[in-house]
């Protein structure tokens, strides 16, 4: 499913030139994690209480990327866009991903695995309804949540339905 919005701020957004350290989200695709090889099976429809993946890569370029450092810690939300559904909320989080400065581009990706009804952290509820799924990447010079820079992204999925399977075995 492709990304309904997405932008990744660098300190550099600001500043006359930008060109020192641009940041993009390239992709937030959804898999069925019991379909196929890992990841899955790219889709935007899920059986109720299956096991899903949400595959995130974004870059940063321009000459600074041989200098940044530091962490990335990424989080991925979920929000019911039919007033329905129950999987609302934090869905998963990443350690903290470190970043080696290289020249550019600087590609990271993640994976989030989101397995219903465990136990977390977070403790993932599901129900059937339709979905948006909302991913944050922050940049941390130290790796601790309560300490982050001003390097702040985010992709929202297209709209993902989670639907109970009708028995067609007659």
């Amino acid at each position: 499913m492709p990304i309904q919005s997405s932008a990744l701020q660098t300190p550099s957004t600001d500043t006359a030139s930008p060109a020192n350290l641009v940041g993009k989200v390239d992709n937030m695709d959804v898999f069925d994690a019991t379909e196929g090889p890992a990841p899955g099976e790219k889709t935007g429809l899920l059986e109720f209480g299956d096991a899903f993946n949400v595959v995130l890569g974004w870059d940063l370029t321009g000459v600074d990327t041989t200098i940044v450092g530091g962490y990335w810690l990424v989080s991925l939300y979920s929000s019911a866009m039919d007033g329905q559904g129950q999987m609302t909320g934090l869905l998963s989080s990443s350690p903290p991903i470190p970043i080696v400065g290289a020249p550019s581009p600087l590609p990271f990706s993640y994976t989030f695995n989101v397995v219903p009804g465990s136990a977390g952290p977070p403790p993932v509820a599901q129900s059937a309804g339709l979905y948006k799924l909302t991913a944050t990447i922050n940049h941390s010079p130290t790796g601790n949540a309560n300490d982050v820079s001003e390097m702040f992204g985010f992709a929202e999925s297209s709209p993902i339905q989670i639907t109970q399977v009708a028995d067609d075995s007659d």
